[in-house]
């Protein structure tokens, strides 16, 4: 039996894997997290109580691990603790880091393969603890494992979505086709931008935990090519909705402070966020989920939760402000 340590595990991504992998008799599984989220979930599973920020990190050299999967990094400086404190004899360290680390001031491409170059991390960004600095602080991060001497595989994904998402990005639009006749679209929904599905991440994990793939980093993406336009088109047939669409062009949204992502979800002035999955697809055994299935089943999850109003993206009062300057 394998001995496998998860770091995170209990919100999104590592819910999904754990459900995935708990009935799999090759693996003696260990938790290390806080225990601030769900902490009651999966009790039959070993857990360690600790910040990885802090000196907690060092309760894990107490074993001897086979794998680690790294879902929870964020700092640097928690990469480089946590990897101080592995015993010698680690098979495979799996970082779960984002395609946002591709520097798309500088990659104004279509479709950013594996080769393109990431963002920078300077002394004040790598301590930084706002969201501007994420995908800074992800690109140190894998620059650190690299040069560590573990076997390392670093997987890149896209916006993730899917079954136990908090985020509510995805779910915004899910939730306009299910509870609004009239729907407010950004550019006529056409701006195009690279998903990917948590069922496909997680079973991209589960590959590379039992394959000969080490050292090296893939772009985890199920849908290089994606756009509003598409999910709605997609979600109205799954829910049978005839929905108005009116479109909101670019101009008119800036001039009215809609921001790109945070107030418009899933909303980018721009086709350079799309990166390519050519190389995972040549790599991996895995098919990815054909879009309409993931669909359902991800509003199969959320009918089950009632359909609860999402908590990102603008305000219901804003929205149809806007319509109506448009109508």
């Amino acid at each position: 039996m394998k001995k496998l340590l998860i770091l995170g595990g209990t919100q999104f991504i590592g819910r999904n894997l754990i459900e995935r992998i708990i009935e799999m008799e090759e693996l003696d599984i260990t938790l290390f997290n806080r225990q601030e989220t769900l902490a009651n979930l999966f009790p039959e599973i070993k857990k360690i109580k600790g910040d990885r920020n802090t000196n907690d990190i060092s309760r894990i050299s107490k074993e001897n691990w086979d794998f680690i999967i790294d879902i929870s990094c964020y700092y640097p400086d928690s990469l480089h603790n946590t990897l101080k404190y592995l015993n010698n004899g680690i098979r495979k360290y799996i970082f779960i880091s984002t395609c946002s680390v591709y520097d798309n001031d500088r990659n104004k491409n279509y479709l950013n393969d594996e080769k393109a170059k990431l963002k920078k991390c300077n002394v004040n960004q790598r301590q930084d603890r706002n969201s501007d600095t994420y995908a800074n602080r992800k690109a140190e991060c894998e620059r650190i494992l690299k040069s560590s001497g573990v076997n390392y595989l670093i997987l890149r994904p896209s916006l993730v979505y899917g079954k136990y998402d908090y985020t509510d990005r995805f779910y915004y639009w899910l939730y306009q086709i299910k509870h609004h006749k009239v729907l407010l679209l950004p550019d006529n929904g056409e701006s195009k931008f690279s998903l990917t599905y948590v069922s496909d991440l997680v079973g991209s994990i589960v590959e590379v935990l039992f394959s000969n793939i080490e050292n090296n980093i893939y772009n985890v993406v199920s849908y290089p090519i994606i756009s509003i336009g598409k999910i709605v088109e997609c979600t109205m047939e799954v829910l049978n909705s005839k929905n108005e669409l009116v479109n909101a062009k670019s101009d008119f949204l800036k001039s009215n402070e809609v921001n790109q992502w945070f107030n418009m979800p899933l909303w980018l002035d721009g086709d350079f966020f799309t990166f390519s999955n050519q190389k995972y697809k040549n790599d991996f055994q895995l098919e990815l989920t054909e879009f309409k299935k993931s669909i359902k089943e991800t509003i199969n999850y959320y009918e089950s939760l009632g359909w609860p109003k999402p908590t990102y993206g603008m305000t219901e009062k804003v929205r149809t402000r806007l319509l109506k300057k448009l109508t």
